[in-house]
């Protein structure tokens, strides 16, 4: 029988320094994560340091060469990464080591098909040390020089969000000058403005520059888009400009625009401003188009929580006469607790029930069984497991038995089955359409036939 950690580590103190040490070292032998963790605990700090920049230049794969294959290798840069973290406090060298672990890039990127895995560790592990180390070095002009070497010496794009997280650790004068020195490399070489463009605009955004930002956007396109606006906007709005925002947000035509994104920033710069006829009507507005929760609370931030069954009473002959079924508006029923309306509403459009998708139609069963509406929640059950079963995808199953264990459950509490095939048939009809899902009825434990 194993041992608990806890008895482990007394046990393990009870063999003594000596005895312990003999073990760490046969561990060592039985991998290269073993051996480099006994090296990071027995080495003082520039030994770590050499250590490690000896292995970032090595650390370079050669799909041909590499029999292990590329699975190994991400697990390699994945430790090298955390060796770095845990070996260097030095944060200027912590920094300059994670820059020379970025440098390898190239080796990596143009020798793999790479499916995401190359870029989380080079985009967003690594960046996230740069921050980390960047933060306790004072040297805050070397640390905006290696980040423009960075970039700059960038040949194949993968550098794209070195500067993510500057403004953690550079302060906003000297993120100024590094805006500078990238303009005057733009300058210098116009056919560069798109590589450097991305660069200004996180910094601006994260400097909340508005101004900038938007000559930026100008500068790639004589317009900007509802986007453009809408990204400039909430830039203003951050920096305490409402005014400014919704002046930009009006050269938007409200009538013709239906992005979510512009009609919620419209109502945050109406809120902002103090608007109240304003706020209340684009929160109306936003409401209107999905009668989602967070739509509905935001509504009656604006109009006041005294409205809410107001409201929903005023709601309840629109959502019935619209034709076919809305998913937010049996949500928007249920968190209103109008139980009896939401079972009548989906009764209504069995039919497009009947169709639809498996993570639209599960939370509303989940809802009528929470409910006690066993029929409704049955009905709808059925649909969630009909779905999963045709998918055939053998690793949902377990899924696939609970519901129907629920359908067993809830079986026994129904009397009048109404229109609806009973239990039992639909089971029998069920094994008969998917006898051939042995897996599915073994997890179950029926008997097939």
């Amino acid at each position: 029988m194993t041992t608990n950690d806890a008895d482990r580590r007394t046990a393990l103190i009870e063999l003594g320094a000596e005895a312990l040490a003999d073990v760490i070292l046969e561990l060592a032998l039985l991998t290269d994560e073993a051996d480099q963790t006994v090296e990071r605990i027995v080495s003082d700090d520039s030994a770590n340091v050499a250590r490690l920049e000896e292995r970032i230049a090595n650390c370079v794969y050669d799909e041909d060469a590499d029999i292990a294959g590329p699975i190994v290798f991400i697990q390699r840069l994945e430790f090298l990464l955390h060796d770095l973290s845990l070996s260097v406090q030095d944060s200027f060298e912590g920094f300059r080591l994670t820059t020379l672990f970025i440098e390898n890039d190239h080796y990596v990127f143009n020798n793999v098909n790479d499916d995401g895995t190359f870029s989380r560790i080079f985009q967003n592990d690594a960046v996230e040390l740069l921050v980390h180390y960047g933060s306790g070095c004072t040297d805050k002009e070397w640390l905006c020089h290696q980040l423009f070497r960075l970039y700059d010496e960038d040949a194949i794009g993968s550098r794209w969000n070195v500067f993510d997280g500057a403004t953690e650790y550079i302060p906003e004068e000297k993120v100024r000058m590094l805006i500078e020195r990238m303009q005057s490399a733009v300058k210098s070489n116009p056919g560069d403005e798109a590589k450097w463009s991305y660069a200004l605009e996180s910094l601006a955004i994260q400097i909340k520059d508005f101004d900038l930002l938007e000559q930026i956007r100008l500068a790639g396109s004589s317009t900007l888009s509802t986007a453009d606006i809408c990204e400039i906007a909430r830039l203003r709005l951050d920096a305490g400009d409402a005014s400014g925002a919704l002046v930009l947000l009006k050269k938007v035509d409200a009538t013709r625009n239906r992005q979510t994104e512009y009609n919620k920033l419209l109502l945050a710069v109406y809120k902002a401003l103090e608007m109240k006829d304003e706020e209340a009507a684009q929160a109306w507005k936003l409401f209107k188009s999905v009668r989602s929760e967070d739509n509905f609370e935001e509504l009656l931030r604006a109009i006041g929580e005294s409205k809410r069954e107001e409201v929903i009473d005023g709601e309840m002959a629109e959502i019935f006469a619209v034709h076919g079924v809305t998913y937010s508006d049996a949500h928007f029923l249920l968190n209103g607790k109008r139980i009896d309306d939401a079972e009548k509403y989906l009764w209504q459009h069995v039919v497009p029930l009947k169709r639809g998708l498996y993570a639209n139609i599960l939370p509303l069963a989940q809802a009528m069984e929470l409910n006690e509406r066993h029929l409704m929640a049955s009905f709808l059950y059925r649909v969630v497991l009909d779905e999963l079963l045709q998918q055939g995808y053998s690793k949902s199953y377990h899924h696939g038995v609970g519901y129907l264990r629920k359908l067993d459950a809830m079986s026994e509490k129904i009397a009048d089955w109404k229109d609806l095939v009973p239990h039992a048939d639909y089971v029998s009809q069920l094994r008969k359409a998917h006898s051939l899902k042995g897996s599915f009825w073994s997890q179950y434990g029926g008997i097939l036939g």
